[in-house]
């Protein structure tokens, strides 16, 4: 069994991992909106022989919202106002997916964390953690 002061020391690090899991998914919250996929700008040169494509004044832009579901690839063509709002949502995707990859590690953290406090106090019960909420959220 370890002494006290490593107990407290392992408690202190819950507690704190627990308050930086609850951020972490009220940030989640906060990005629920959002849509996976990538935003693709596209210029193009027609088949014309005489037009201005031709001397590099190409066809475009044209923007393509690329995206997968169910193992299978699509792609929107969006008009120019819808643009910036699906740069947005985009972008949020990407900052929700390194969201849930910071969560998935915290969740791991606070896991050793917990066995190595049950391990060191000899107890089956989390009681000695903190308040009701702390327990509903670690039990």
């Amino acid at each position: 069994m370890l002494d006290s002061g490593e107990i407290q020391r392992i408690r202190l690090k819950t507690r704190r991992l627990i308050a930086e899991q609850r951020a972490q998914v009220q940030d989640l919250l906060r990005l629920r909106e959002h849509l996976g996929g990538s935003l693709i700008v596209r210029w193009a040169v027609c088949g014309k022989e005489g037009c201005a494509c031709r001397k590099g004044q190409r066809h475009g832009p044209y923007y393509i919202l690329s995206t997968r579901s169910g193992g299978k690839g699509g792609y929107t063509y969006l008009p120019e106002p819808q643009v910036a709002r699906a740069q947005d949502l985009v972008e949020r995707h990407r900052r929700f997916q390194a969201g849930l990859k910071r969560l998935q590690r915290l969740n791991e953290d606070l896991v050793l964390a917990l066995r190595r406090y049950r391990e060191a106090t000899g107890r089956k019960a989390l009681r000695a953690l903190g308040d009701n909420q702390t327990r509903k959220a670690v039990v």
